[in-house]
């Protein structure tokens, strides 16, 4: 059980990024919410398409860097799970 204890202190946080240039149209979850791969965390307009941003992971969720209406660019990192 040690090296698993270390393993998760070492893992930093994933970082959720946006995949393209768009708009934040819906956020699905805040802070403390524990979420499974899948899972909808938010949906954003990029070229005329929605787009929803699914967890890759199990996890909890950090911090949501984004708000309805915000303009993101490719790359930006739009939610940080642990």
């Amino acid at each position: 059980s040690d090296s698993k204890i270390r393993k998760t202190i070492s893992a930093g946080p994933i970082l959720v990024k946006a995949p393209l240039p768009g708009n934040i149209m819906q956020v699905f979850v805040k802070p403390g919410d524990m979420v499974k791969r899948g899972d909808k965390l938010l949906i954003y307009e990029a070229m005329k398409m929605e787009n929803q941003v699914l967890a890759e992971k199990d996890g909890k969720i950090e911090v949501v860097k984004v708000h309805i209406g915000d303009a993101v660019l490719q790359g930006d990192v739009l939610i940080e799970m642990s």
